[in-house]
């Protein structure tokens, strides 16, 4: 077995947010969670439907956009304890595997013991701290994987710029698991808006306008860091970020949908 657990010196305490960094580092708020594996064992994650869902839909546009997971280097951010990453890399085909995370007791404790249990035990690191203090300088990367991720970044296109820079010749950034709002979503949380807007509920005018903007309707979670953006804002993003054409498909379920960004030089 070749785990290797390390801890990133902390160079951009401005980065992170401290009130979602306390949230995702609280291991009592996690016991009765699914992937609490230590505690609650195997089963209840695999019997999981959302859980079996997203690994349907990451397998589908792996498949799809003809991504091959042997002999690449990987790079998984916000990996939480790993088992999507336990899953969709047990063949331990690749080359190397880095998974980072901010919440100490997943990625130290949950992840190791997900992946050894999951017979997934060669060149695998985990990196507890920011994507932010890695050093871009040597790393590179076939491919980079966030799952559930991607909209707890609080700096996205900053992160995008850096991800391009690790990112090989005809690499693939995998951004999977984001949340997918339908069209009747959408106007059942504007009729509600109109609705508290009216009658001003609890003083919902003074930070809002008559007509809503996407974070009025779907508002950002600060304990977490949840932030819940339009697909014209990861449109935005994205071009923003370096990356202006990119793959995107909803699951069949419409519980989330995943968007795959490819390395083009010619945008350099």
């Amino acid at each position: 077995m070749t785990f290797k657990l390390i801890t990133l010196q902390n160079k951009s305490e401005s980065v992170l947010d401290i009130n979602s960094s306390k949230y995702w580092n609280d291991e009592s708020l996690e016991k009765d969670k699914v992937f609490n594996v230590i505690d609650l064992g195997f089963d209840k994650i695999e019997k999981n439907i959302k859980y079996q869902a997203l690994l349907d839909s990451i397998i589908k546009v792996m498949k799809g956009q003809g991504i091959e997971v042997k002999s690449s280097r990987i790079l998984s951010l916000a990996s939480g304890s790993c088992w999507v990453e336990s899953q969709i890399f047990k063949k331990n085909d690749f080359k190397s595997l880095t998974n980072v995370d901010i919440s100490h007791h997943r990625i130290h404790k949950l992840a190791p013991f997900t992946m050894s249990h999951y017979g997934v035990n060669k060149n695998v690191n985990f990196l507890h701290g920011s994507i932010f203090d890695m050093d871009i300088d040597e790393s590179k990367y076939d491919i980079i994987f966030m799952s559930q991720a991607f909209h707890h970044i609080e700096e996205p296109i900053r992160l995008l710029r850096i991800l391009k820079k690790m990112l090989n010749k005809n690499g693939s950034i995998i951004i999977v698991g984001e949340h997918f709002f339908s069209n009747y979503r959408y106007h059942k949380q504007a009729i509600k808006h109109f609705i508290k807007y009216l009658i001003n509920w609890r003083d919902y005018r003074r930070l809002r306008n008559f007509y809503p903007g996407w974070q009025d309707l779907f508002q950002p979670d600060y304990d977490k860091g949840d932030i819940h953006w339009s697909l014209s804002e990861y449109n935005f993003i994205f071009k923003k970020g370096g990356f202006p054409s990119y793959y995107r498909e909803t699951h069949s379920s419409k519980l989330f949908q995943s968007f795959i960004l490819k390395y083009n030089e010619n945008h350099d």
